[in-house]
């Protein structure tokens, strides 16, 4: 098929090879047999094609059936209240959630009374764990204390039908058969910006507990240069048990120093990756993300050692000042 702004044609083969346009079809019948098929980087790449397909595209039950099937969590009330209030509804939604994103720079903290996480857990393309979280903003407790979003309540653990990774090789294939999104959403800006990596980063299984951690992490760029929040860690940290319960799922912001953040310093973080600049579809998200996050904890060892040199050179001028002070000390005493 080829397709431009005006007009898009297909060969006829059984009418001696002549073209007809794409659009002698009824418009009903792209959008409901044909369209609906898609998924979203598809429409999305079927809508830049030209104008006629672009106007067809451009329906919201397309992108609604294609946000709720992507994201599950998205299909609750609150979540579906919320997209509805976008610029272009669960079209804006999905533009914001999927495709990577970049920082801005110079960001103020964005004063928003409160952040929802639409989070999905996925195995083999299997919902494991689907959840939407309120945050409150604006209280001093959230402000000033360490930025932590759960998805499940302190005692709380789900059930999975995932078997439990005996060795090394077993705990890389988990981490390759995960997938977790985990979208922030701010009611009031009205915007949506997936914080996680896809895939995970690290799979690590405890060796006395049994405890499995699997990390999915997503760097974001664009902090006062020189500090150590010049470049921040979005991590997002799923606990499995034993039996391969979920037992803990949560959102932490941590700079290169190893910190982890407060609430007002992560809405400052948060507020880079909503307003961001939103790239064009990853076609190695996986690589990207996962090489992205190895610079991070490469430069935050290197602050480490820097540190810790800074620290043996500051010891020993304290030693030597402490030797002068005492060798005048016994000079001027024994004369």
């Amino acid at each position: 098929m080829a397709c431009t702004d005006k007009t898009a044609t297909v060969t006829d083969e059984a009418s001696g090879g002549g073209a007809t346009t794409i659009f002698a079809v009824h418009p009903d019948i792209i959008q409901t047999h044909i369209l609906t098929c898609l998924d979203g980087r598809a429409l999305a790449s079927v809508a830049s094609t030209c104008s006629q397909l672009h106007a067809l595209s451009d329906h919201e039950p397309l992108w609604e059936n294609i946000c709720h099937s992507t994201w599950p969590s998205t299909n609750s009330p609150r979540v579906r209240h919320v997209i509805s209030t976008f610029p272009c509804a669960s079209r804006s939604f999905f533009s914001d959630s999927f495709p990577s994103f970049a920082a801005r720079e110079g960001s103020n903290i964005d004063r928003a009374p409160e952040l929802i996480s639409a989070v999905d857990i996925f195995h083999r393309r299997r919902v494991v764990l689907s959840r939407v979280v309120e945050t409150e903003t604006e209280s001093g407790w959230f402000r000033c204390s360490p930025f932590r979003i759960d998805v499940l309540d302190q005692k709380e653990a789900v059930a999975t039908a995932m078997e439990y990774p005996l060795s090394d090789g077993a705990c890389e294939i988990l981490g390759e058969d995960l997938r977790l999104s985990w979208i922030v959403v701010n009611p009031k800006g009205k915007r949506a910006v997936n914080v996680s990596s896809g895939t995970a980063v690290s799979v690590e299984r405890h060796w006395l507990s049994g405890e499995v951690k699997v990390r999915f992490a997503t760097v974001v760029d664009g902090g006062e240069r020189g500090t150590p929040a010049e470049v921040a860690l979005c991590s997002v940290t799923v606990t499995f048990g034993n039996e391969m319960q979920v037992r803990e799922a949560c959102l932490q912001m941590e700079d290169m120093d190893g910190m982890f953040l407060n609430g007002r310093e992560s809405l400052g973080i948060l507020k880079r990756a909503l307003e961001g600049k939103r790239g064009t579809l990853l076609k190695d998200g996986k690589e990207e993300g996962r090489s992205r996050y190895l610079e991070f904890m490469n430069r935050k060892m290197e602050r480490k050692e820097k540190k810790q040199r800074d620290e043996r050179r500051l010891d020993m001028l304290c030693l030597a000042l402490a030797v002068l002070s005492f060798a005048a000390f016994s000079t001027l005493f024994l004369f």
